[in-house]
């Protein structure tokens, strides 16, 4: 992998080179000076495609973000239907 294709990764991530040089504890220099070199170093490749595996864990969900469960918002209507303090008994005897 390329200098550019592993700033394309962390765009693609939402990090920047500050998040790199702290999960591959170096200094944002060091990374930077990967431009002059033909790939980047291995473990700088490993870390960012583990991190592309893990973002897209996080972001491939068939859940919708603004789903509403009915039968949740439903239970205090249900209660209503409950007679837990037995006034119903009362009021037929």
């Amino acid at each position: 992998m390329i200098y550019k294709e592993f700033l394309e990764a962390l765009e693609e991530l939402e990090l920047d080179l500050d998040s790199a040089a702290e999960a591959l504890d170096l200094e944002i220099s060091d990374i930077e000076a990967w431009e002059e070199e033909e790939e980047i170093p291995q473990s700088a490749e490993k870390w960012i495609k583990k991190e592309k595996v893990e973002f897209a864990e996080l972001h491939n969900s068939n859940e919708d973000d603004d789903f509403v469960d009915e039968d949740e918002d439903n239970l205090d209507d249900d209660d209503e239907d409950l007679d837990f303090n037995g006034e119903e008994d009362k009021d037929e005897k």
